[in-house]
């Protein structure tokens, strides 16, 4: 009688007989969790910054980084390089700025006036070029934002491409590529770019404001990814490593 009792009592309770347990699906055999999507234009951003780079490639769209110590211009997409050109940059004397700016403007066939500085050195004459290939600025000229008096232009004198210290212009950029670089700033055709560049007028194409990135590292990533150590040609790096040393010898002595 006692047990029937404590059975009557768990059964008002509700646990007069357990909860069926139903058994865990099993994992199929060889089962893992699923890898995350590569990255690439991530894993290229983590790259640059492990080096102390501060320039992030843009996500979305296209940007232009011209490293001016390597002397050569990177064309991103999508936050990765399609392509690179070698460039010729600003002499110690007449540097390349380092800024950031978009391109305004391609003119194709441009004129070109030297300024009174290159006038007084005796190396040009105080005239307008007409345009041509023998113009300084070449058959085109990458204008940038409005105001701005440097150029990524084409050059009368290729041959200086082949030199590996190319620190050699008045400040503009020299692109060797530069009918690739017109084309794809314009999503141009190479047809097109030639048709504009041997034609008979001066004639300037609009751009969308792709961004430039004027820029200067010393140490950066080839087109094989490997670190490559490139010369100060400006002296930056040594400005500023004495800048920290004497900011350094300055500093109160710690507690």
């Amino acid at each position: 009688m006692r047990f029937l009792a404590f059975l009557a009592v768990l059964a008002l309770l509700g646990c007069a007989q357990p909860a069926p347990v139903r058994p865990l699906d099993p994992l199929p055999l060889g089962a893992v969790e699923p890898a995350p999507a590569p990255d690439p234009a991530a894993d290229h951003r983590r790259e640059l910054a492990a080096l102390g780079v501060d320039f992030a490639p843009p996500r979305r769209g296209k940007a232009i980084l011209v490293n001016v110590p390597a002397f050569e211009a990177i064309a991103y997409e999508d936050g990765l390089p399609v392509f690179r050109s070698r460039v010729i940059v600003g002499k110690p004397a007449t540097p390349t700025p380092i800024l950031d700016t978009a391109t305004s403007v391609v003119r194709f066939r441009p004129t070109w006036r030297p300024t009174p500085a290159m006038i007084a050195t005796g190396a040009y004459e105080d005239r307008v070029y007409a345009p041509g290939r023998q113009n300084p600025l070449g058959l085109a000229a990458i204008r940038l934002e409005p105001g701005m008096l440097v150029y990524l232009h084409d050059t009368n004198q290729r041959r200086l491409f082949d030199r590996e210290r190319r620190a050699l212009s008045w400040g503009c950029v020299r692109v060797e590529k530069w009918d690739r670089m017109a084309a794809w700033v314009l999503d141009a055709t190479p047809e097109q770019v030639t048709a504009w560049a041997e034609g008979r007028r001066t004639f300037d194409a609009h751009t969308e404001g792709v961004p430039v990135y004027l820029r200067y590292y010393t140490r950066f990533p080839d087109a094989e990814g490997v670190v490559v150590e490139h010369p100060d040609i400006y002296g930056r790096d040594r400005q500023m490593s004495r800048q920290a040393a004497a900011s350094t010898q300055g500093a109160p002595a710690p507690l």
